[in-house]
């Protein structure tokens, strides 16, 4: 569950996604990249550090024990994508990453990759289809709690006939069958398979990795601190030209800014209400672009709660959230209002589902028609209990999070409802949103959308349920649905079946949908090879330079 990301990989599940620090929109046409140009000047060499602040560190280098921005980040630099990515300027097509090519048998259920035969692991062995096929075989197993092992369950085998080859065999013939093939990052077998796939403290390699296949290796990591990475100059697609890559772990988006500003580092998030400061500043560069895979905001419902599993009662708050008050006040005009899963730059888009816009009238009206009745101090009660909430949000440096969950305070006291709001440090927030007893209500958070509609059935599935599906939301036609979307080839007809699915999630309200995101970043004029595209920046990241 993401707000951010800043990482290179493009890969079926959520959080894989080619984005950086991602904040917020603005009305403008979100199909159009809005990037200023960087500075010119400053020829390309070999050498040179970069440093990056960042307000959440992450959690492990485990690829498949984490779903959260910051782990992803930090796996991103030592650990290549998988067999394709997809095309950074054109994010429809897929182009080649460690497989050099591929093919669709005549069955359009069997696909076949050929991998580079440059590719090797930091420590000179080569990478080969026994590091794929083993790394399939042990995410797929249930007792390691892959947090996306549903992307498994349409391939009946997945083999490697000799060392440069990998065939996987579907299930059926799918519409997202090229991208559902190519179903892992690998890790080091000769490394890995020696060691215990979910103990750190019997497998050195999750939390400090020395065999990796990125474009970095990781130096150094102290925790709530910093992480340290140099070059791999056994990466693929040439040693990176910067010498050593730093990420410092600060308090706050507005920490972050100010080191930015003062030359302290080289990138940093931008506070929404300093981004007009940080587009008149001279040494810096601020990169911005409407991401083909949408980052959007959202307050999400904890459905195993009586009172929560009843849709009026959901309908009444969602009209009690003024999306435009925290675009304007939040978020310094720097998004747009959103009313489902899918968002105005997917092509699937639905712009006709039921909206639940600012109307505390309506809303007092549905907790009324609910049997919500104000008690002798005005908090609603019924059947003697009051409608009191817990709103949690994370990480608790997210300023972002904290005054729309002010907002969202504010508004439902105005109801009648009471809110108790806590910020958590982002580990402990996730363990406390995905863990019993759940003990929670409320929580503002955001996904980065697939650029394919399809990969968005992992938030919904009922088999997902906590680490993505951490509301509990079940909709079984909603998931018959998504089947349907995978199975079907033609375009216009797949659009109808995601435009129902945003029909359904819009009327049964498992979340409230806020804003869709402009993503912006900024970086010091003295790094250059920066490039900017629809899926955002970082995927050239070997090519960035100190000018």
């Amino acid at each position: 569950m993401i707000a951010a990301r800043f990482g290179r990989w493009c890969r079926p599940a959520l959080g894989m996604l080619i984005a950086l620090l991602l904040a917020a929109c603005t009305g403008t046409d979100p199909s159009r990249s809005t990037e200023r140009s960087p500075t010119s000047g400053g020829a390309a060499r070999q050498g040179g550090a970069m440093t990056v602040a960042v307000t959440a560190d992450a959690v492990s280098f485990h690829p498949y024990k984490t779903t959260d921005a910051a782990s992803r980040d930090y796996q991103s630099l030592v650990y290549a994508n998988g067999l394709l990515s997809r095309d950074p300027h054109n994010p429809d097509n897929f182009i080649p990453e460690l497989a050099e090519s591929w093919s669709l048998a005549e069955d359009r259920v069997t696909y076949t990759f050929r991998l580079r035969p440059d590719i090797r692991w930091s420590d000179g062995q080569p990478i080969t289809s026994a590091d794929f096929k083993w790394t399939f075989e042990q995410a797929r197993r249930p007792e390691n709690a892959y947090p996306y092992v549903s992307n498994f369950d349409t391939i009946a085998a997945y083999e490697a006939p000799d060392p440069r080859t990998i065939v996987v065999t579907l299930k059926e013939p799918l519409a997202v069958g090229l991208e559902n093939a190519d179903a892992v990052v690998p890790l080091p077998k000769h490394i890995w398979e020696k060691l215990d796939w979910n103990d750190p403290n019997r497998n050195p390699e999750i939390m400090a990795p020395t065999v990796v296949s990125g474009p970095f290796k990781l130096k150094e990591w102290v925790r709530d601190s910093h992480a340290i990475f140099v070059a791999n100059d056994l990466y693929f697609k040439g040693r990176p030209k910067l010498d050593t890559y730093e990420i410092r772990v600060v308090g706050t988006p507005q920490m972050a800014f100010q080191k930015l500003r003062a030359g302290e580092v080289d990138q940093a998030s931008i506070p929404p209400e300093d981004y007009e400061q940080a587009k008149r500043l001279d040494h810096i560069t601020v990169y911005e672009w409407w991401p083909a895979a949408a980052t959007w905001s959202y307050i999400g419902f904890n459905l195993r709660k009586p009172y929560l599993q009843d849709v009026t009662v959901r309908r009444a708050l969602a009209h009690a959230v003024d999306r435009q008050l925290i675009i304007d006040k939040i978020q310094y005009g720097l998004a747009q209002p959103t009313y489902s899963a899918f968002t105005p730059t997917c092509w699937c888009y639905n712009p006709d589902v039921p909206r639940y816009d600012y109307d505390p009238a309506r809303a007092r009206a549905l907790l009324a028609q609910a049997g919500w009745v104000p008690g002798p101090d005005n908090v609603l009660t019924k059947d003697g209990q009051r409608l009191r909430l817990r709103l949690l949000f994370g990480p608790n440096s997210n300023k972002v999070r904290e005054r729309i969950a002010t907002v969202v305070q504010e508004e439902f006291r105005k109801l009648g409802v009471e809110v108790e709001i806590q910020g958590l440090e982002w580990a402990a927030f996730l363990q406390a949103i995905k863990s019993p007893p759940f003990d929670w209500d409320l929580v503002v958070l955001g996904w980065v959308s697939t650029v394919d509609p399809h990969w968005m059935y992992q938030v919904w599935a009922e088999q997902n349920i906590p680490q993505l599906n951490a509301g509990a939301y079940v909709n079984k036609r909603v998931e018959e649905l998504f089947k349907q979307g995978a199975r079907e080839f033609d375009r216009e007809r797949r659009k109808q079946i995601y435009q129902e699915i945003q029909r359904i999630l819009a009327e049964d309200v498992p979340y409230i949908f806020l804003t869709m995101n402009k993503a912006y970043t900024g970086i010091s004029n003295r790094i250059g090879g920066v490039e900017v595209s629809p899926l955002g920046i970082g995927y050239n990241i070997e090519q960035w330079y100190v000018k």
